[in-house]
């Protein structure tokens, strides 16, 4: 199984798991607020045992019915998951008399509901489908329970598994984490196992593909074809993607991919909609093509199939030329797979919209190389030509559409324009950072969608200071590339540069050198980090080495598997901490890398600090007491004696409203939990009672006139705020920054009470006298890194990152 071989990889990224699942012999409901739905209370916890019904159900498998008709609408809207959710508002006492089967459907379409929703909670749509999934189990039903261990996949394999919950230190090490899972024991049923995994401890990549594998087995016990052969492509695509981000060999996972994707094949071929079951098909045979295992021979039948099947369908047919062109690749013949790819390009550009036509220039230029650059570039304006109208996440599979289709076309398109330019060509240099632009942007809009705010003006050199310093990683297949800026020898000011070319390291061998730091550091400091952290420095600082000291400030504008990385702690040639080296900021963009103001505070500073110590239960999670953020608050607060400063303990939503009424701040400090669910419009912070989201905060922001000008600082000390999904690690941070802050601070793991307030404590008393917030924050790492006692690990004094503007 799948899960099985992942289980030893993914257990890794989960704390220690602790506690059985939820069980079905518990009868208990969570314990909710007073103003949670009927579909919170009903699904949070599936009951103890079947009851028979006491009346007449048939208004519950009306709304269910109905819910599930709004849901499977092809719109991509997210308002059609909120209107299934008005639907299912239902009584409370028919719903608690209801058969397991109606209660099962029921959970399952509110599980969907909330994940579809725009303001949906994540938490809640894994609640409600483990429920649903356990119901159904305990029914019989193997068409819900195929459903239902469907979209918990789906959910799961999204985001992080439990809400951030500010305050409380990871326990243990990566390496116990591992240790743990692989002593739990298998060997039940891949059914069982979901039903006893725990969605606040086991990993969300082992969960997601435990959940699959139960939807394939229970799909084909039902005769749900389509969801089986789904549930066998995502399986086999998490299957890729593990194999993918390690040098291991993994001889028994890339096996049992092999398994997976011959029997989606075979069920693919019995669904009933042919269409359908080609796109599958395809989609199968793409991967197996990527990984390589199977002989591309085996493919050419299937291929066939899937043209015969497209019945005139001009993306079908592109679609299995393409296929042809990459069987031939395998086999040497590039003539063939030229030709093939060229019939491709053709018929796709017969559609109305042309979504894969970049796809197919790619395959031309791996066809013909001596046009490589040509083709790589045709497919990026290709891209360019459809990006805004592609939807978010792929329509058959969910996967985001940015990582499934966009990136490799933006990666070839900056490889090719670099690959020959000059240290000094100016021109090349340039044409490259406008296409990484576009690169980050479309990321961007892969996070935030319509909420995004456009992208301000990208710095010019010229705005710089002597002593500033802008350091550009871009990381690619076979090399990694730096452009910095650098002092012209003419006197007339700072331009780029790009650096000789590093050809001993990759994308993904510094994405796992990421990982290493970062799960280390985060679980505590046991030291396995420190040789990748040597690593990193050595392959990003090293080379611009001799350009930094304590009075340069380091700007690093770092690509996608960079963003989490706590660069104050990459460790130097003399063992001393980047932080020791020079100042430091980071921006997820030329766009968002403005310097910013120098300007006096002190008396004129007007702070906006909030805080909440009190325990607070939302249906969106459970958020445990606090007992360090007033202190935090109050410290923050402090520093702005300015008329308009104001300190709120336990604040609620409509204190945050009133306080942002009518009065221009320039700090606004929240101490607070928060979660990052994958969008500006279900991330938020945690009030008093209440989920307030980005965007809501957003919306403040920008109605008391302070967006992109006053509000000089933005601190999220809640824990992970800067940590953010597969596509973009910005989180809440980065989201801030576009709201219309000049920069944002914000943590990149859970940080304890104590170790935040004595950060601040520091960070503010130098801000608050003139520094620059570089100079400010590495004044504030250098002290606690220098006080020799609990606040030297870097586990405090590194969680924390300075975004956008430095002075």
């Amino acid at each position: 199984m799948i899960a099985r071989n992942l289980a030893k990889f993914c257990a890794a990224l989960s704390a220690p798991a602790v506690g059985a699942a939820l069980l079905l012999a518990s009868p208990v409901l969570l314990a909710t607020p007073a103003s949670a739905q009927v579909y919170d209370e009903a699904c949070r916890s599936p009951r103890a045992a079947p009851i028979e019904a006491a009346g007449d159900d048939a208004a519950i498998r009306a709304a269910t019915q109905a819910a599930e008709n709004l849901l499977a609408e092809d719109d991509t809207r997210l308002t059609r998951g909120s209107a299934a959710l008005e639907t299912l508002r239902v009584d409370r006492a028919a719903l608690e008399a209801a058969p397991l089967r109606t209660l099962a459907a029921y959970c399952a379409a509110a599980g969907e509901a909330m994940r579809s929703s725009e303001r949906g909670s994540e938490f809640q749509a894994r609640t409600f489908l483990k429920s649903a999934f356990l119901l159904a189990e305990a029914a019989g039903a193997a068409d819900l329970a195929a459903t239902a261990a469907l979209r918990l996949g789906l959910v799961v394999v999204k985001g992080t598994t439990v809400p951030a919950v500010r305050g409380l230190r990871r326990e243990g090490t990566r390496s116990a984490a591992a240790e743990q899972t692989r002593a739990q024991g298998f060997g039940q049923g891949v059914c069982g196992e979901l039903a006893r995994v725990d969605l606040a401890q086991d990993a969300s990549e082992y969960v997601s593909v435990l959940s699959f594998e139960c939807a394939a087995e229970r799909g084909l016990e039902a005769g749900r074809y389509a969801t089986a052969a789904l549930a066998q492509l995502r399986l086999a695509r998490a299957a890729l993607g593990t194999i993918a981000q390690t040098d291991a060999d993994l001889p028994e996972l890339r096996s049992a991919m092999a398994a997976t994707i011959e029997d989606g094949l075979a069920t693919a071929g019995l669904i009933d909609d042919a269409a359908l079951g080609a796109e599958m098909t395809g989609r199968l045979i793409e991967i197996a093509l990527d990984e390589g295992t199977l002989p591309p021979a085996r493919f050419a039948a299937p291929v066939a199939a899937l043209a015969r099947a497209a019945a005139g369908d001009p993306g079908l047919l592109a679609f299995a030329e393409a296929l042809h062109a990459r069987i031939a690749l395998a086999r040497g013949d590039r003539a063939a797979a030229a030709a093939a790819a060229n019939r491709a390009i053709f018929l796709e550009s017969q559609r109305a919209l042309p979504a894969r036509l970049a796809d197919w220039y790619l395959i031309l230029a791996e066809a013909e190389p001596g046009q490589r650059t040509a083709h790589a570039l045709a497919a990026y304006r290709a891209l360019e030509a459809v990006r805004l109208l592609l939807p978010p996440s792929d329509p058959l599979t969910e996967e985001s559409t940015f990582a499934l289709r966009m990136r490799r076309v933006f990666e070839r398109a900056v490889d090719v324009t670099l690959e020959g330019a000059g240290a000094l060509d100016q021109v090349a240099i340039a044409r490259a950072q406008a296409i990484i632009e576009t690169y980050r942007e479309a990321e961007i809009q892969s996070v935030f969608g319509s909420e995004c705010v456009p992208p301000r003006l990208a710095i010019n050199p010229g705005q710089l200071a002597a002593n500033e310093i802008l350091l550009y990683p871009v990381l690619l297949e076979d090399r990694i590339e730096l452009i910095v800026t650098e002092e012209a020898s003419d006197g007339s000011g700072a331009r780029y540069r790009r650096l000789e070319p590093n050809r001993s390291a990759n994308r993904q061998q510094v994405a796992g050198l990421v990982e290493q730091v970062i799960l280390a550091l985060s679980y505590g400091d046991d030291g396995t980090w420190q040789d990748a952290a040597r690593q990193l420095h050595a392959l990003l600082i090293a080379p611009i080495g001799a350009s930094l000291g304590e009075d340069t400030t380091l700007v690093i504008i770092p690509d996608g598997p960079l963003r989490p990385l706590p660069f104050a702690a990459l460790i130097g040639p003399d063992g001393g901490y980047l932080v020791e080296q020079t100042r430091l900021g980071v921006s997820p963009a030329l766009g968002f890398s403005q310097p910013g103001e120098s300007a006096a505070r002190g008396e004129s500073l007007r702070v906006l600090s909030v805080s909440l110590e009190r325990a607070v239960e939302l249906p969106a999670g459970t958020f445990p007491a606090l007992s360090g953020t007033s202190a935090e608050a109050r410290i923050a607060a402090g520093i702005g004696r300015g008329r308009g400063s104001l300190m709120i303990e336990n604040f609620g939503r409509d204190d945050l409203v009133g306080a942002l009424q009518g009065q221009a701040i320039d700090v606004l400090h929240l101490a607070t939990h928060a979660s990052f669910n994958g969008g500006s419009d279900r991330s938020f912070i945690v009030a008093d009672g209440a989920a307030i989201y980005l965007s809501e905060l957003r919306e403040l922001i920008d109605t008391n006139a302070v967006r992109g000008g006053t509000l000089d600082l933005i601190v999220l000390s809640a824990c992970e705020t800067a940590i953010g999904d597969d596509e973009a690690s910005m989180g809440l941070a980065g989201a801030a920054v576009q709201a219309g802050a000049r920069s944002a601070l914000a943590s990149l793991w859970q940080v304890s009470d104590l170790g935040t307030a004595e950060l601040m404590r520091q960070f503010y008393a130098r801000y608050a006298t003139g520094a620059s917030k570089a100079d400010a924050m590495r004044g504030a790492q250098l002290a606690l890194l220098g006080g020799g006692d609990e606040f030297a690990d870097p586990n405090i004094w590194a969680a924390f990152t300075l975004l956008g503007s430095w002075r």
